[in-house]
């Protein structure tokens, strides 16, 4: 009995042997059958997506286009309503559409139903007894994408036909183009040759022309040039003046400054009135070339060449500072040249010798006692 015993354990372990091996084979070829089908599905989904979701609207829109005149060129022909082609009666610009919407299947789940299922959830049978396939999702919606593939090759054929009437048309109109450059430039030629007759003529005439006029332009030459010399006189005599003006406006200036002498600066300012304070700001600075331009307000504009700008700018110097800092903490000192009064602007020249760091635009200019 317990040799019984013995030989069934082991037989009984071989054939769970051989089942733990059939159900590591079987594993195998569930998960190829399971990435098979996710392979197929995916690329189902895809290919789907490369058709169109809808035909293109063919309309006839032949009225939109110009169509080829196909009658001669002759002189006959000239006064008459030439004959058009009638090609683009049947020429589909639909086609042409380029951003159609893409077809996508409505449902991806349906590439999962192979089979149709009954009220149980169970696959329905055949007469065979095999599961039926025709019919279910997965079956309709392949069948759909048959579909569009179907239309989209037949459309692609029409345009291939399409594209063939379009070439004719196409090397039709060249053979008619070239026909009439051919005769344009046979036209050319008669013309150029009249128009050389023509030439001769009209050069002849404007020779003749030209003898008669010539005395006259020589006496309108002759006026032009004593209207110019006396234009000339005019702009000498007024350049003498201004000329003049300037001589006394030195003369003036040489004597303001042997006046002055050796007076210094402060003095200058003194008889300026100057008083002490914040005069405006810096606008706009160059630190290589060591000059400035100042923003003064209205108070310190009417102190320096007063209020209607009828006194003369005093060379003064007036110092610097970055703006909220201390009056002791001077960044330089600056010294004026030029104002405009409808501006409210001076130009100053940076004095190099006082220059304690580099001038910036917004720094506050003031003048000390």
């Amino acid at each position: 009995m317990n040799i019984v015993l013995r030989i069934l354990v082991i037989l009984t372990l071989i054939l769970n042997g051989v089942a733990l091996w059939f159900a590591m084979a079987l594993y195998g070829q569930r998960n190829l059958v399971i990435d098979r089908n996710v392979l197929f599905r995916d690329f189902t989904i895809k290919i789907a997506k490369t058709f169109e979701a809808e035909e293109p609207v063919l309309e006839n829109t032949a009225a939109n286009h110009t169509a080829r005149d196909i009658s001669d060129v002759t002189l006959a022909t000239a006064d008459i309503t030439p004959d058009r082609s009638d090609f683009w009666e049947t020429y589909k610009e639909g086609y042409e559409k380029l951003d159609n919407k893409s077809y996508q299947i409505a449902n991806t789940s349906d590439l999962d139903e192979v089979y149709i299922l009954n009220a149980e959830g169970k696959p329905e049978k055949d007469f065979q007894g095999n599961p039926v396939k025709e019919g279910a999702p997965l079956d309709n919606a392949l069948n759909e994408v048959l579909k569009k593939a179907t239309a989209q090759r037949s459309r692609m054929n029409d345009i291939r036909v399409q594209l063939t009437d379009l070439r004719k048309e196409y090397e039709e109109t060249i053979d008619n183009l070239n026909e009439v450059k051919k005769q344009g430039r046979e036209s050319l030629k008669t013309i150029a040759a009249k128009e050389e007759q023509i030439s001769t003529l009209e050069g002849e005439k404007a020779t003749l022309e030209g003898q008669v006029t010539e005395l006259k332009d020589q006496v309108q030459t002759l006026e032009d040039d004593k209207v110019a010399l006396q234009g000339d006189l005019d702009k000498v005599t007024e350049e003498n003046e201004t000329l003049k003006g300037e001589v006394d406006k030195l003369k003036a200036t040489i004597d303001k400054i042997v006046q002055q002498g050796t007076r210094g600066v402060n003095a200058d300012a003194m008889a300026a009135n100057i008083t002490a304070g914040v005069k405006g700001k810096v606008v706009r600075v160059d630190n290589d070339y060591n000059y400035c331009i100042v923003k003064l307000d209205d108070a310190a504009i009417a102190e320096l060449i007063g209020e209607d700008g009828e006194k003369e700018l005093p060379e003064i110097d007036l110092y610097v500072r970055h703006e909220g800092v201390n009056e002791d903490d001077v960044v330089g000192k600056i010294r004026l040249k030029t104002v405009t009064k409808d501006a409210g602007v001076l130009v100053c020249d940076i004095l190099i010798d006082w220059k304690q760091g580099d001038i910036k635009r917004g720094d506050e200019v003031f003048y000390l006692d």
